[in-house]
């Protein structure tokens, strides 16, 4: 599959993550449901990071977003880490943060995590 042809299936599966009906917990932070097209992006491997990183831009609706941090932390691709401590503290810094800000940020914080701990490629 060529780089277009590549980008189109990921954002395809990106939408798909993103029609979902999200559950939430007591505290009304959505809960990302899992799903065949988590498990289709996982399955693409560490080639897709940076496209999903090119689509974590400011005009990305919070909800892509958060998938996109969720799929990073399930490559545990390094070259993640940084662009997703930029995007947690942009979340951060957000006035008045709704739901979808703070499932951003508490996607990025798992992401994160998992990176610092992980091995892979740098």
């Amino acid at each position: 599959m060529n780089q277009q042809g590549i980008g189109d299936k990921i954002d395809s599966l990106l939408g798909e993550l993103e029609r979902a009906e999200a559950v939430s917990f007591d505290l009304g932070t959505p809960e990302l449901p899992e799903g065949d097209a988590l498990k289709e992006l996982v399955a693409m491997g560490a080639a897709i990071v940076p496209h999903l990183l090119s689509r974590m831009g400011e005009d990305t609706p919070k909800k892509r977003v958060a998938h996109i941090a969720r799929v990073l932390r399930a490559l545990e691709d390094r070259r993640a880490l940084e662009p997703l401590l930029a995007v947690r503290t942009r979340f951060e810094r957000v006035e008045g943060k709704d739901a979808w800000d703070y499932a951003v940020i508490g996607q990025c914080n798992l992401a994160i995590e998992a990176l610092r701990r992980s091995e892979g490629p740098r």
